[in-house]
């Protein structure tokens, strides 16, 4: 079973229900079924407190991941880590390559998605 906990501001729209299916079909190619992680959605201030915070630098990223090494939850599950987008970053690079938001949402999502599980899919 797969864990997803999404929290977004609610003026960040996104489509949950097919970012979970997404990343649940991204995890089953892994081989990775039965895991826990954490997706947020947040703007520009958030991500720059972040990145100066965890990685001492001044700027905004459009995605970050935070890998876990706390091992498996009592109940097995592997917790996976977080990962975090920047939902204005996304706005700009939607409106830039005339894509819907929640297809740049994904990209970044799958960029995370790859750090936290060691490669990234091509």
């Amino acid at each position: 079973m797969v864990i997803i906990d999404i929290k977004a501001n609610a003026g960040y729209r996104a489509n949950r229900q097919i970012l979970r299916k997404r990343i649940n079909q991204y995890l089953f190619e892994f081989g990775l079924g039965d895991v826990e992680l954490s997706l947020a959605l947040v703007g520009k201030r958030k991500m720059r407190q972040l990145n100066q915070t965890y990685r001492n630098l001044d700027g905004i990223s459009d995605v970050l991941a935070f890998p876990q090494n706390e091992g498996r939850t009592p109940e097995g599950r592997l917790i996976l880590g977080d990962i975090v987008i920047c939902y204005p970053c996304a706005q700009e690079e939607a409106i830039a390559y005339q894509e819907e938001i929640d297809e740049t949402i994904w990209d970044f999502v799958e960029h995370g998605l790859g750090r936290l599980v060691g490669e990234e899919k091509k």
